[in-house]
């Protein structure tokens, strides 16, 4: 691709990339780690996936993972992403404030992806709520899309890319 896409993924894409190697996370992070894409990382979500993918308890139930495992695939994946300070509250969503920090995120970056696998967030391109419409007028150039979704949009660009 000439354009690269930018995009945001949500933790949840880096926590199944890391404990599930052979899933479509992994296919996410690769794109990152190819160049296919630009992604973007807030101080506040780096916070999260530090938090969420050095958790005691997920090393209890995955010991083929370890902390210094997790610390290198955290620091990778920062190392080839823009990392913006201080991005400014843009969006309140009532029902999970947590997944905020991505939406203001994406404003911010001007993304054309938010990959994620939380219901809340995806809800946003199709609910018929006062909060789902707000968010699809204010953020007309952002698609919130799952995993599966996200690879299969990559590889059709890919594809029309080609002689």
């Amino acid at each position: 691709m000439t354009e690269r896409l930018r995009v945001i993924f949500d933790c949840s894409i880096f926590w199944r990339a890391l404990f599930y190697p052979a899933g479509l996370g992994n296919d996410c992070v690769r794109l990152i780690k190819d160049g296919k894409i630009l992604h973007f990382m807030s101080k506040e979500i780096l916070h999260e996936v530090n938090d969420v993918l050095t958790r005691r308890e997920t090393f209890e139930k995955f010991p083929s993972v370890g902390i210094g495992e997790a610390e290198a695939f955290i620091q990778s994946v920062v190392s080839l992403s823009l990392v913006i300070s201080n991005v400014p509250r843009t969006f309140r969503l009532p029902r999970d404030p947590k997944d905020e920090p991505y939406i203001d995120l994406a404003a911010v970056a001007e993304a054309e992806y938010l990959v994620t696998t939380d219901r809340d967030m995806l809800d946003l391109m199709t609910g018929i709520d006062l909060v789902s419409k707000q968010f699809r007028q204010r953020f007309r150039g952002l698609k919130v899309v799952d995993p599966k979704e996200f690879l299969k949009i990559i590889s059709k660009a890919d594809l029309a890319l080609r002689p």
